[in-house]
């Protein structure tokens, strides 16, 4: 029976934002056609796995991957829309209930997990990375899983759960580097959490970094190495796999994706936040043109500068944990990316907005505790948010050419006099 009180309920809310993002994300996924990337990702699966081969795209990321696509390709179908996609869709849609969780933990506020989830859920740059067959789901999935248990970890002083957080990370950076920076900052959060909390009962000092190191240093990294496996047993050593890092960190810093024209495709991660940007696909297939624009929901993007102010001056007044920690995870993930000397696309946003998401939840339920905010007023803006997520939702399933009222953005994203090279998607995506 049905709890009476449902909408006090924090599960069964996520649990219904959980299915409305799978819904978005699964909804006519097999008639989206495959980009020429998303075929080279097959094949750099199957030679991954099976010859421990690194090549055909992206070969400069964590081979992370190669094993998702491996696995739901022998499940599902090699080369079919949900064998290509399971995994990206799986995970991007528990991202939005797992936001949620981790609002719950950080702000213990219902409203704020609600709204984060949602903003999440409905985000349709979100989606549409949801529905490809790359890391663009699959990190910051693995990111806020391993924010999730590290803040429980640090709540309840488990170190199981901190080992959780640690793998879940090292799962993260394993599939792009992205999860590095919560990484980081979640083994300082959790060598700190009993001093953070106010739990400690005159601890040691070194024994917490030992279980620190135990948790955030020796697990994560072996799950890394592990991930590497395949190109291992085809007789590389561990310092040939070090060196490997070395060189591609090297080639990521100053790598620059090709073909774009910078007038219409922003490159820089700092504009993210002021005015709408946004990263378009095009393919042809069957006689037909499919035009992808993933492009965030603006009415929740640019809340998130205000929201940073907020949380830091409510921050400033409390000393609170859950602000601290929400700060930091918010400015570890967005200003490495800000103040990148290289071009940085719109792609690289997802493993960002969960946490500007964290922010705006906070600053939206504290306005509206405080009165400052009034319920109705609230409520006209989800309004607004969801018609406009609604939307946009065609552009972010290769649809946007078949909506009259989408055709000015096409206009903008179409290939069209010479804008879009015929490199391929591999030069054109980081």
């Amino acid at each position: 029976m049905l709890d009476r009180h449902w909408a006090n309920n924090l599960h069964l809310v996520l649990l219904g934002i959980f299915a409305l993002a799978f819904g978005l994300r699964a909804w006519g996924l097999g008639a989206q056609p495959a980009l020429d990337d998303e075929v080279g990702a097959a094949f750099a699966a199957a030679n991954y796995v099976e010859h421990g081969l690194l090549g055909q795209i992206m070969w400069y990321h964590p081979p992370l991957r190669n094993l998702v696509v491996y696995a739901s390709g022998q499940a599902l179908g090699e080369y079919s829309a949900w064998g290509l996609r399971a995994g990206s869709v799986i995970m991007g849609s528990i991202t939005a209930p797992l936001l949620g969780y981790v609002a719950w933990g950080l702000f213990k506020s219902r409203p704020a997990a609600w709204l984060a989830a949602l903003f999440l859920a409905i985000d349709p740059l979100h989606i549409s990375f949801s529905r490809e067959a790359f890391q663009g789901s699959t990190t910051p999935f693995l990111m806020v899983l391993g924010v999730l248990f590290c803040i429980y970890a640090i709540r309840k002083d488990n170190f199981l759960l901190a080992c959780l957080s640690g793998l879940a990370f090292g799962l993260a950076a394993a599939s792009k580097w992205h999860g590095l920076f919560p990484w980081a900052l979640s083994a300082l959060a959790y060598i700190a959490g009993p001093w953070i909390t106010g739990q400690d009962r005159g601890r040691s000092v070194w024994g917490r970094v030992l279980y620190t190191a135990a948790a955030y240093v020796a697990l994560p990294v072996a799950v890394y190495v592990a991930v590497y496996l395949p190109w291992l047993r085809q007789g590389h050593s561990m310092a040939e796999l070090a060196s490997l890092q070395v060189w591609l960190a090297k080639y990521q810093y100053n790598h620059e994706a090709l073909g774009y024209d910078t007038a219409y495709l922003s490159r820089r991660a700092w504009q993210w936040f002021i005015w709408p940007t946004a990263y378009p696909d095009f393919v042809f297939s069957e006689g037909r043109a499919y035009l992808n624009v993933a492009m965030g929901n603006f009415l929740v993007w640019a809340l998130t500068l205000p929201a940073l102010l907020i949380v830091a001056r409510d921050w400033l007044r409390d000393r609170a944990f859950g602000l601290a920690m929400a700060l930091a995870l918010f400015l570890v993930s967005y200003l490495p990316l800000v103040f990148t000397g290289r071009g940085i696309w719109v792609f690289s946003a997802p493993a960002v907005i969960p946490f500007a998401f964290l922010l705006s939840a906070y600053a939206v339920s504290a306005l509206l505790e405080s009165r400052l905010l009034p319920l109705k007023a609230l409520a006209a803006y989800l309004i607004a948010v969801v018609v406009l997520s609604a939307l946009m939702y065609p552009m972010a399933t290769f649809r946007a050419l078949d909506y009259d009222y989408l055709k000015p953005v096409a206009a903008i994203y179409s290939p069209h006099d010479g804008d879009w090279p015929a490199q391929g998607e591999k030069e054109r995506r980081d």
